[in-house]
């Protein structure tokens, strides 16, 4: 394999400064997974930089595995085949960072792990709730998948224009125009050799992690090792947290989501909606039930588990503090901890049915 082309990490003048405990740079998040001694630390991947993609759980341990992979079972009469005891608890999976231009989810990250062995965050506050609902999980926290984008990012984008804001985000081709969406989409990996800087979004090799999901032809090390790490946790739910310009919403399903995903996703939409406009953190509207055509690392982790799998956009530009920002992703993660105990995320039964309620 070639040797990656290394950049420079993207500078923006004029932002303001980070809050002490916004730790976002791939040393930091390094520094947090070494502190965890509640939790169990292993690493799932290698960048293409070399940095390790690290994985912390806590709660139970992993659940017994059955005697199918989830494509099996799901094709037999007993989904009990894959999952030996649904009744036990749930396993959620927190996937952060995965675009590294995205430092929000990183930082919410940090202080969670922080709140799970101290019992405070970063700036010295407590969470009872937050502590209290993860304990009645198997919770598993993914702080930064994309370090070698991570790295190459600014810490934050506050205040930053719309324009380097993309730039920032999905790069800058030579002739300094920003190569934005589509353009960041239709190529994997994303040819170095054309850019003055890549962004955030792609690893160091130029491939989009997120959009690393063709079975049979993964590209990534990090994405194959999120999949295993999925599959081998037999996951309830995946969320991916991931950030925007604008107010906080959750995505819609693919076309080829189950139907019972289609309406809990759609659920949580307003769910986390009402929760965060409850705390004054002004999110955005509740997008239709529109199933989307295509596909990325949200389809793919479901079929690797058969677990409900989502992505939640955060703000994160200057119409929101740094404190909201991080107040948002503790509600966002709240909101579905609090909801899973009423209601299971993810019942393989009548997925596999193809149904959406018993």
């Amino acid at each position: 394999m070639a040797t990656p082309v290394r950049f420079r990490r993207y500078e923006i003048a004029g932002l303001p400064a980070r809050p002490d405990w916004w730790q976002v740079r791939p040393e930091e998040v390094a520094q947090a997974v070494r502190r965890c001694a509640r939790g169990k630390v292993f690493q799932i991947a290698t960048t293409p930089l070399g940095f390790p993609v690290w994985a912390v759980a806590y709660g139970k341990p992993r659940p017994p595995l059955g005697t199918a992979t989830w494509a099996s079972g799901s094709n037999s009469r007993d989904t009990g085949s894959y999952r030996v005891n649904e009744e036990a608890y749930q396993v959620v999976v927190i996937v952060c960072g995965v675009h590294g231009a995205e430092a929000e989810a990183v930082a919410g990250a940090v202080n969670l792990l922080s709140l799970l062995e101290t019992g405070a965050d970063l700036r010295g506050r407590r969470r009872p709730r937050l502590t209290a609902r993860a304990g009645r999980y198997r919770l598993v926290i993914l702080p930064c998948v994309n370090m070698d984008g991570r790295s190459l990012s600014p810490d934050h984008l506050r205040g930053a224009s719309p324009e380097e804001f993309v730039k920032a985000s999905q790069g800058i081709w030579k002739d300094g125009s920003a190569i934005g969406y589509p353009a960041c989409k239709e190529y994997a990996p994303l040819p170095l050799d054309r850019v003055s800087h890549p962004g955030g979004y792609p690893n160091g090799d130029g491939y989009n992690i997120m959009h690393d999901a063709c079975p049979g032809d993964l590209r990534t090390d990090e994405a194959r090792g999120l999949l295993k790490l999925v599959a081998d946790e037999q996951a309830d739910l995946i969320l991916h947290m991931h950030s925007h310009s604008t107010g906080s919403q959750v995505l819609g399903q693919s076309l080829l989501a189950y139907p019972l995903h289609v309406e809990r996703t759609h659920a949580y939409k307003t769910r986390i909606r009402d929760a965060l406009a409850r705390a004054g953190l002004r999110p955005g509207p509740v997008l239709p039930k529109k199933q989307r055509g295509g596909i990325n690392l949200t389809t793919a982790c479901t079929m690797a588990s058969g677990g409900l799998s989502f992505v939640f956009e955060q703000p994160a530009v200057a119409d929101w503090t740094f404190d909201e920002m991080l107040e948002t992703f503790y509600r966002a993660i709240e909101t579905v901890l609090d909801w899973g105990l009423k209601e299971p995320f993810s019942p393989r039964h009548l997925v596999a049915a193809g149904r959406v309620e018993g």
